[in-house]
Order: structure tokens, then sequence, then C-alpha cells
């Protein structure tokens, strides 16, 4: 019998996995596909850091130091650095060497076993699948956000869950190093679309809150980037819950990435709460062994620990996308031509899209800034 059962063998997973695997516990993974990474359902946009935290060196389709944030009216926002910003990333790849990785660690992954229901008792936690019972001392759902094991924990779902599609298109960027941001409801109602140079390939994608259907609007985006008639390599798609769940732990069970609804509000990015929580959730795990209790309370070290090292920053993207929520196109042009200075420009270069919120304060201090938000947000829209 393994100590810990993994559900789920993406990069919460695999990253889980591999850290309690490290510690000295024998880790099963239960994925129900085939292999890791495929279907592919993100981006693939990491930042340095976070490319760090992972532990491995995923292969980089491209660099991106600038981006064209395009509003409503059309007014371009160019911003940029010397460094990068991010990184596009080969997902498949990167979730593959994770797996690998934690397989180096001795942990046994089990492909095409699919979890249906967890249950415990006082004796085990339990994994129903396709394959049989396993039963373990430890449930970690890191099945994403139609995650089985955060049933158990609780039916409270996240406040809100937004649908995102992309395409890979054959067509290379004149430039490779500037990204195209475009916002707006005609473009990505209740979010925004992305433009990546990958070399020879283009990425477009675009995320849409209910009951907007993401299909309609990444055919609108294709054609706005004049990719139209353009050889389709693939396409792909995928869920994003935001607003977290009330609850991330249960007696002998703990919820780490989408099935926890740790997610930044503000980028819909996963992988930086990913690899932020997956120590913590190692560290109450040996804690849990140390006192030989598995129960809830000794397993709510878990959330406490990792909102105090991510909570901030997804409390404060919450409130940020409250707020971009409530802008109709008119307004949030509006916000465009306030922000269109050199000084704020320059400020929005630096961001850190780990924590994208850090950048509110210095924007607002500068001049003029707080009374244009506000007349921007009071003005009523078309």
């Amino acid at each position: 019998m393994p100590d810990v059962t993994v559900v789920g063998g993406g990069p919460a997973g695999s990253l889980s996995s591999r850290l309690l695997a490290a510690s000295g516990l024998d880790v099963v993974v239960l994925e129900e596909h085939k292999q890791v990474g495929v279907p592919m359902h993100c981006a693939g946009m990491l930042t340095p850091e976070t490319i760090r935290l992972s532990g491995v060196q995923p292969d980089i389709l491209g660099t991106i130091t600038s981006a064209d944030v395009v509003f409503p009216d059309g007014r371009v926002l160019d911003i940029g650095r010397r460094t990068p910003m991010i990184y596009a990333v080969d997902r498949v790849d990167l979730d593959q060497k994770l797996a690998d990785k934690a397989c180096e660690f001795g942990v046994d992954f089990r492909y095409g076993v699919k979890c249906n229901r967890v249950t415990t008792d006082t004796k085990y936690a339990v994994a129903d699948t396709n394959a049989g019972t396993v039963r373990s001392d430890i449930i970690v759902g890191a099945d994403g956000p139609s995650s089985k094991v955060a049933t158990y924990v609780g039916h409270d779902l996240p406040r809100e869950i937004v649908v995102g599609m992309q395409a890979d298109i054959r067509f290379r960027m004149d430039d490779q190093d500037r990204m195209i941001l475009r916002l707006g409801h005609d473009i990505a109602p209740g979010f925004f679309s992305w433009q990546l140079p990958m070399g020879d390939v283009t990425r477009v994608g675009v995320c849409v809150s209910p009951p907007f259907r993401p299909v309609d609007y990444l055919k609108k985006l294709i054609s706005i980037s004049g990719l139209e008639g353009m050889e389709v390599i693939q396409k792909f798609s995928g869920k994003i819950p935001i607003g977290g769940r009330r609850t991330t732990y249960a007696n002998r069970t703990l919820l780490i990435g989408d099935a926890a609804g740790q997610i930044k509000p503000v980028s819909g990015g996963g992988l930086y709460p990913i690899f932020k929580a997956a120590p913590v959730l190692c560290d109450t795990v040996n804690s849990a062994y140390q006192l030989g209790v598995f129960n809830s309370s000794v397993l709510a070290l878990y959330e406490r620990g990792w909102k105090r090292v991510i909570g901030k920053e997804i409390s404060r993207g919450a409130r940020m996308r409250d707020f971009y929520l409530k802008l109709n196109d008119e307004q949030m042009s509006s916000v465009g031509e306030i922000f269109d200075t050199p000084d704020i420009k320059e400020s929005l270069g630096m961001i850190d899209f780990d924590d994208p919120s850090n950048i509110v304060k210095p924007i607002l201090s500068q001049k003029g800034v707080k009374s244009g938000m506000l007349k921007a947000y009071l003005r009523k829209g078309r």
C-alpha cells in the first residue's frame, strides 16, 4: 500500500509527488490519460521564476520582452523591457519532464487509471478507479477543475469558470519578441486574447466568461489577426477555475492546483501557484506522518500555509478582476487613455506576471491617475 495517492499527473501532481517521494514516502500517481500533457490545456506562457521553481528546463518556443496591449477603441499601449517578461514553452514537454523527474525519485505513475470516487475512513483514504481500488494514508487531488477528489472535500465550486481555446497557426510574426494582448467585449468578453510568436508558428488564443463560446471568439481573433485561411496545426481548449474553493483539505485529503482553485485571477495562470503550494503540501504531509494523525485538524496546516504564500496575490487579483468585469468597452478605452503615458508604460513594462497586482500601487501613485480612473469608472458606456 502506498503512503500517498496523487490523483492527476499534470504539473500539480508531478511536482507534489516528486517532493513527497524525495522526503521518503511511497507515492503513486493515478493519471487517466495514456500520456501526461496530452491533451494540452494551457497557453504555455511562463515567467523565468516559474520555470526556475519547476525544477526542470522545458523547451523554449519563444522569448517575450514586450507587448502591444490593444484596447477596444484601437489604442495600442506598447510596453516592454530588456529582460524576458515571459517565455512561450512547450507545455507537453514541460509536463513530461516534470513526470520523468518524479519517476527518478521513485514515484509510481499509473497511466490510463481514472479515479471515479474518493472516500475515507479511520484507517485509509480510498480511490475507486477503473482499474480497482487504491488505498493509502492520504490522497492528493491534483485532478484539475473537474476534480473528483474535490467533490469529496466539498461540493462548493469555484466562484467562476472561464473557458479558453487557442490555435497554433503556421505563420511567422515579424516581431519575435513581442506578444499582442487584445481587450474588449467584442474580442474576449470577461477576459482577454493573446497572440504569441513562436518561430514559424503563431499561437492565438482567447478566454471568455460563460455563456459566451470561445470557439466563436477564436474564429474572430484569427480573422482580426490576419491569419484567416492559414494552416491550423492544432487547436486545444480548457477550463480555468477562478475564485478558489472554500476548503482545500479534509480528512486524509488535500487539493492542489486547479482542483483547489489556486489560480491567478488576473491572468488565469496556475503554474506559479502550484509550484509555490507544492512545498507547503509536502511539509504538511510530513508533519502528519510525524504526528501519526491524518485528520482535517492536522491537514488544515496546508491551507493556512499556502494562503500565506500565495493567498494575498489571489485575493488582490480577485479584486482587480471584479473591477475589470464592471468596465464596458468605453470605460476600458478610457483606462487605456489614462495609462498611455511614458511613466505608466514604463511601470507596466516592469510588471511581475507572477504577482501582477503589485503594479497597482505604483500606477495609482502617478499624478492624476486616481481621479482619471474614477471618471472612467463613472462614465456612462455606450
